[in-house]
């Protein structure tokens, strides 16, 4: 996407690239950390299977919906991870065209507050679905007067 967003001027591809791969995985990790019961009342997993064994849980156990240690510990282990590629991506802001910052810099706060609202359900991502409220949705706009003006 950053083809089509753009560059700050004197940016080259490849400095705004790396940040830009990052955000992907944030998101996606997002996703994947959001959806787990929904995606394993489907027969789904997109857990990595070397962190389901790390952790000690099992696909049946993952399928059943079982909130234990093990099953806290991975869902914060995979948080820290998505946290940060979002640390990573957030550097790269700078580097993409006025116009773009601010969408994406909202997109990746509102993403990342997924993370806090899996982490605030108890890590119950099985039945609950994490999502960002509105309050939330308002602090995560990022601070207008620090964004330089679009040309």
């Amino acid at each position: 996407t950053i083809p089509v967003l753009g560059t700050e001027e004197g940016v080259a591809f490849e400095e705004a690239a790396e940040p830009g791969v990052a955000l992907g995985i944030a998101l996606q990790l997002t996703n994947i950390l959001r959806d787990v019961g929904e995606d394993a009342r489907r027969d789904r997993i997109y857990l990595p299977a070397e962190d389901l064994r790390l952790f000690g849980v099992t696909e049946e156990k993952l399928k059943a919906g079982g909130i234990d240690p093990a099953w806290r510990l991975l869902m914060e282990s995979e948080i820290q991870l998505a946290l940060a590629f979002y640390r990573k991506a957030e550097l790269g802001v700078g580097t993409l065209a006025p116009a773009a910052r601010l969408p994406v810099q909202l997109a990746l706060n509102l993403y990342r507050e997924i993370l806090y609202g899996v982490r605030s359900n108890g890590y119950d991502n099985y039945l609950q679905r994490a999502f960002t409220s509105k309050v939330r949705t308002e602090t995560a706009l990022p601070d207008r007067t620090s964004q330089p003006a679009a040309a």
